[in-house]
């Protein structure tokens, strides 16, 4: 390279070239944006919050620096759809249903977090081929930078010329990007090596060095007020993650006059202590909130640890409970992260109770599955028993059976919901089919019996209006007509058998005494053809007892009563028959002794039977 006569390469320099400083912001190390979290931090959160915040990681420019926490939410939700599917399925199950039978409905929710899963993992894929892409192209930029340096130490321009590519160099190496990791570190020391045989071979005079330092002084300034604009930005996620860009960049800038970099340094750090305060309130926010939401984890730990131990009676009571359990589970689940430094024992706690319920309840069905499938046997045993006499016509008896059987079934337990309505309708049908077919019954025969009233008052009818005829045969076999007839009609209601009897029997001995009575009428006639019609059917013959029976007793009451009266007339001797007392006696007597006769009379036409 030709010197330039009008410099002076070794007046006042200072030539020796700035090692990358340190930063002058404390605390701006690590999670700037506190995007990743630990497996302790997402227990207990909610498929909701966990897919929320799925979701803003995939809204990141850089997913790669976020995937190991994508990976392990993504896992978390995966345990938790299982644990939800199996959760399901023990509700399926509770009454008996079979496991294969399960067809749960999908979950939106589920879909939702694939679908960003899958994003995510293309945006991922698509960033990490633009990266690798964008390393292969710097680091053939970075090697030309590299290559033109050694070119420019052969010194084939003048000094002027070679200290403004070797800026332009500089600055060109700035603003290009990283490079495959394998290559930075070489690559790197190639770089600030020539640069520093630059500056040692060439010996940039005063001036010039002064120039140089100038336009770092303006690039850090630029860098103070960027950092200043920053401390106003709302969002301290981006403020953090501008600050660390800027850091990165203040830490490629050679050094200034030690008085400049001081003050910009103070400056700077000045900004970016605003900013590092402002996160540390925010952590401080954080921590207090998660101590409050510890807490109210913890009182739901004791909610679900009290329930867990329930001592259940009844489906009702297991239903209830269940609720309450799944209250307890959604409120846990709008609950946000808690303290690092509980290491997921809240978590646990929570989740061995909750375990323990649904292990307590398991206990009460496979007790109530045991119960319902001998209580099902019970009341198949009664359907067969029902279903035996069914079409039985001892139509009392099998219906207290059948009411028997239907009192046991209320004392049996239930039976599992599958069957239940089979069973039962089962049941319900072979005693329905009887009381049906005894009701029809019923209805026929009361139908009857209304035909039969009819029939019996329309003789009653024809008997009262009956005329005999000079044929006392005739009447005698009309009357039995009559008589026949009445028998042929068949029941009657109870209630009304008295009535239409009496009537009847009331109508047939008018009827007997209009024959009797008539002018064609014998006596003696009149009774043999009675007699004889009365032996031509049962209830005739049963009749002629009856009177018989009748007229004897009448004859022992009168032949008493005759023998009193005559064991009073002796009392008189031979008294006058003028004595009126006397006279009375007499004459009673001497009707009964008249009646006796007839009597006796009416008997010898009686025949016997």
């Amino acid at each position: 390279m030709q010197n330039n006569e009008e410099m002076n390469p070794t007046q006042n320099m200072d030539l020796s070239q700035e090692t990358v400083s340190a930063s002058p912001i404390e605390g701006l190390e690590g999670d700037t944006a506190e995007v990743l979290i630990s497996e302790n931090e997402i227990e207990g959160l909610s498929k909701n919050q966990l897919t929320d915040k799925l979701a803003e990681y995939l809204a990141m420019d850089d997913v790669h620096s976020i995937y190991p926490a994508a990976a392990l939410i993504k896992k978390k939700l995966d345990e938790l759809t299982k644990e939800e599917y199996e959760r399901r399925l023990h509700v399926f199950m509770q009454d008996g249903s079979p496991a294969e039978d399960f067809e749960p409905k999908p979950d939106p929710l589920d879909e939702k977090a694939e679908q960003i899963w899958k994003s995510l993992n293309a945006k991922r894929a698509f960033q990490r081929k633009q990266k690798e892409k964008s390393a292969q192209e710097n680091l053939s930029t970075k090697k030309m930078i590299v290559e033109e340096l050694r070119e420019l130490l052969k010194g084939n321009e003048n000094f002027s010329a070679s200290y403004h590519k070797f800026q332009a160099l500089q600055s060109k190496w700035r603003v290009t990007g990283n490079v495959p990791p394998l290559e930075s570190h070489t690559l790197k020391e190639n770089y600030f090596f020539l640069t520093g045989k630059f500056y040692d071979m060439v010996k940039i005079n005063n001036e010039l060095n002064i120039l140089d330092k100038k336009k770092n002084v303006e690039h850090k300034t630029q860098l103070c007020e960027k950092a200043e604009l920053l401390t106003e930005e709302p969002s301290l996620k981006k403020a953090l993650e501008g600050l660390q860009i800027l850091q990165e960049e203040w830490n490629e800038i050679r050094t200034a006059s030690r008085e400049l970099k001081d003050n910009l340094g103070q400056r700077f750090k000045a900004a970016g202590d605003k900013i590092i305060e402002r996160k540390k309130e925010h952590a401080l926010q954080v921590q207090q909130q998660q101590q409050k939401n510890l807490a109210a984890k913890i009182t739901l730990c004791e909610e679900i640890e009290r329930l867990s131990e329930t001592e259940f009676t009844s489906h009702k009571a297991c239903r209830e409970a269940s609720d309450k359990a799944e209250a307890i589970w959604e409120a846990w689940q709008k609950i946000s992260f808690v303290p690092k430094s509980d290491n997921g024992n809240c978590w646990k706690r929570f989740k061995k109770a909750r375990l323990h319920f649904y292990h307590v309840l398991d206990l009460f069905y496979a007790k109530q599955r045991s119960e319902s499938a001998s209580n099902l046997e019970k009341k198949i045993a009664l359907c067969v028993k029902a279903e035996a006499v069914q079409e039985s016509t001892e139509w009392l008896p099998t219906a207290d059976l059948l009411k028997r059987l239907q009192s046991e079934w209320k004392t049996i337990g239930q039976v599992a919901g599958k069957d239940s309505d089979a069973v039962w309708n089962r049941f319900r049908k072979a005693c329905d089919h009887f009381f049906e077919r005894k009701n029809n019954l019923a209805a026929e025969k009361e139908n009857s019996l209304k035909a039969n009233i009819l029939a019996k008052e329309a003789i009653i009818a024809k008997t009262e209006l009956f005329q005999p005829s000079e044929d006392i045969r005739q009447s005698i076999e009309d009357l039995k007509k009559f008589q026949e007839g009445w028998a042929a009609s068949g029941e009657v209601p109870v209630r009304e058998n008295d009535r239409l009897n009496n009537a009847f029997g009331r109508a047939a001995e008018k009827l007997l005494e209009r024959i009797r009575t008539s002018p064609q009428a014998d006596d003696k006639l009149f009774y043999r053809l009675k007699y004889e019609q009365m032996l031509k059917s049962p209830q005739g013959i049963e009749q002629i007892k009856k009177e018989r029976a009748a007229l004897h007793d009448k004859v022992k009451k009168l032949q008493a009563e005759s023998d009193q009266l005559e064991n009073n007339l002796s009392f008189f001797g031979k008294s006058k028959n003028t004595n009126p007392l006397v006279a009375e006696y007499q004459n009673k007597a001497d009707k009964i002794k008249a009646e006796i006769k007839e009597i006796g009379v009416k008997l010898k036409l009686i025949p016997f039977v």
